[in-house]
């Protein structure tokens, strides 16, 4: 009986936030990330950061809460990036186009440097998390005809994943990105 009335209590314990005070949160700490992580950690966080403030923002389902407002937090979080590390690092938002290109080629960079260990597990563990996501994001907001398809980023994708030892299956990938995308299609091409 003891054991049921302190499961009952750690349960009633736990902390839950619900999407605004989340949002906020994440809000606080990406316009404050140039001061607690490298660059190169940094960029991969505000993507996958990013990604969850688009799916916040889905649940919380009210106009002021936006596609447009998530982009001012992460163009302010980008300046306050640029202006630490003395580089233009541009918010990948403002140019989807662009964009594709630069976050392809710099994961298949990774491959070729000379880079940490810890690095390269990080960017393994948020490969699902981060980069296809946003690179379907990428994809779906560039309006160029000179962009590259869906079906020919994911070619590049499992290409990268495949190079760097990323331990998922795309099926894993497309499984949470398709879930993803339901729960975001209808606020983030919106603005």
């Amino acid at each position: 009986m003891m054991r049921i009335l302190f499961r009952e209590a750690i349960s009633a314990m736990t902390v839950t936030f619900e999407p605004r005070t989340r949002l906020k949160h994440l809000e606080e700490y990406v316009t404050k990330i140039h001061l607690k992580l490298p660059p190169e950690e940094a960029k991969v966080q505000l993507l996958r950061c990013r990604i969850v403030a688009y799916g916040l923002i889905a649940e919380i389902g009210e106009k002021a809460y936006n596609k447009a407002f998530v982009d001012q937090i992460f163009a302010q979080a980008y300046r306050n990036l640029s202006e630490s590390t003395g580089q233009d690092l541009r918010d990948p938002f403002s140019d989807p186009c662009a964009s594709q290109y630069q976050i392809l080629d710099e994961l298949r960079s990774y491959g070729r440097r000379d880079l940490p260990e810890p690095f390269l597990r990080f960017i393994r563990a948020e490969f699902k998390k981060a980069f296809v996501p946003t690179m379907r994001l990428l994809t779906d907001l560039c309006s160029s005809e000179n962009k590259y398809s869906w079906e020919e980023v994911k070619l590049q994708l499992v290409e990268i994943m495949d190079h760097l030892g990323v331990d998922v299956t795309w099926e894993e990938c497309e499984e949470k990105l398709e879930k993803y995308m339901k729960k975001i299609g209808g606020t983030i091409y919106i603005n």
